[in-house]
């Protein structure tokens, strides 16, 4: 493994990308000396360097050694150059562990010296740290953004959202797009998930528009939540699928392949992640998102959320698709048609600071004249997206699971 190692180090632009975790006393003997001159080789010329031209630069800086010695290090040269090629990230992972191995050494006798009393050893272990902490700065921090104002339209440009296909939500906020967080609450019965499967499954829809939507559960079956997506594409409610479920299955095939449900009941966002990564989704629906669990310590479940937040704006960026997350109102926002953000639950703890779009339901109190029990108000509270906030009416037709102007 060694000779494999010193083989990858042949070329510059392992070695550059690797030198900070690089020491001699990670090699024996011979190879120790061979990677010594595989450093004064690469610090002076700045190329990859051949067995050949590594031996003739070797001999040139020790020009005294015996032959013996110097047969010992062509034969090591040899054996280098005929080692077994490993892939560079195994090499570069190969060299963390055993660069970390080393420090933990390094720390240990010296706490042994400073358990002892030598004074030195404190000047010797603040050494040790800034050599550690420049084994852990990154050498290669991608370009900077473009200046390219084509690039910078397109990215802004509407045309790579995907659309919401309520339009009076539409006119004013077009949709959502990749690597934006969006969140959406209201109160319990108001029509939350009703409101998600119809922006995805009703007709001009984001399944219809060719977005491959991952819907994640962990609050009730998604079984229940298919059904509702089936019934907002057909337009069929419950009794006229049960009459003829293989006709509504034949109708609803239009976009089963683009609407793929999971239950995730006591996952992880780590577990989210790996599920995201591996289905490869344009849009991530988390319906509840608060219920969702997040590895740490955290004194308060007020910690927990702003952590699990900022979690799920990150995956909305690392995986370069749009993530709406689904939550609960407070009590405070019962019986109100207009929601604010303090309405939100847990929205003290800076989940809302999370968010690139946050859109709250309210809806009529049933004993109200002044409109239908159907009647929901959409309320654009905070919009990076286009600006606009304020108040949208649309309607709710729940026997179909679709909201409609």
């Amino acid at each position: 493994m060694d000779k494999s190692l010193l083989k990858n180090c042949l070329k510059y632009e392992f070695y550059e990308q690797n030198k900070t975790k690089l020491r001699a006393s990670l090699f024996e003997d011979t190879l120790k000396e061979v990677y010594e001159t595989i450093i004064g080789s690469h610090e002076k010329f700045a190329q990859d360097i051949t067995p050949l031209e590594m031996f003739a630069f070797w001999k040139a800086n020790n020009p005294t050694s015996t032959k013996s010695w110097s047969d010992d290090i062509e034969d090591t040269i040899h054996a280098i150059s005929s080692a077994e090629d490993i892939h560079p990230d195994i090499a570069k992972d190969v060299i963390e562990n055993l660069w970390r191995q080393n420090v933990g050494l390094d720390v240990a006798n010296l706490g042994i010296k400073m358990s002892e009393g030598e004074i030195s050893a404190m000047d010797d272990l603040n050494r040790l740290l800034d050599r550690v902490a420049e084994g852990y700065m990154p050498d290669d921090f991608g370009d900077p953004t473009t200046d390219d104002i084509y690039e910078l339209l397109a990215v802004t440009s509407d045309e790579n959202r995907w659309k919401f296909n309520i339009e009076t939500l539409s006119r004013n906020v077009y949709g959502v797009g990749a690597g934006e967080f969006a969140v959406v609450f209201a109160c319990p019965e108001t029509g939350k998930s009703a409101f998600i499967v119809s922006l995805c499954a009703a007709p001009n829809g984001f399944c219809e528009q060719g977005a491959k939507v991952l819907y994640l559960g962990n609050e009730e079956s998604t079984k229940r939540t298919k059904l509702r997506a089936i019934q907002s594409y057909t337009g069929l409610n419950r009794e006229e699928i049960e009459f003829d479920p293989v006709a509504a299955l034949s109708r609803y095939s239009g976009i089963k392949d683009s609407l793929i449900m999971k239950d995730i009941q006591e996952w992880d966002v780590q577990k989210m992640e790996a599920y995201i990564q591996k289905i490869k989704p344009d849009l991530v629906i988390l319906d509840q998102a608060d219920k969702l669990a997040v590895a740490g310590q955290f004194n308060a479940g007020h910690e927990r959320l702003r952590e699990l937040y900022r979690r799920l704006r990150e995956t909305a960026k690392k995986y370069d698709c749009a993530v709406i997350g689904v939550s609960q109102a407070s009590a405070e926002a019962e019986n109100r048609t207009r929601l604010t953000m303090t309405m939100m639950e847990g929205s003290r703890v800076g989940k809302a600071a999370e968010a690139d779009l946050i859109i709250g339901i309210g809806k009529l109190n049933s004993g109200e004249e002044d409109g239908p029990d159907n009647s929901r108000f959409l309320t654009v509270m905070k919009n990076k997206l286009s600006g606009f906030h304020g108040t949208i009416m649309c309607n709710i037709e729940p026997e179909i699971s679709r909201y409609v102007v």
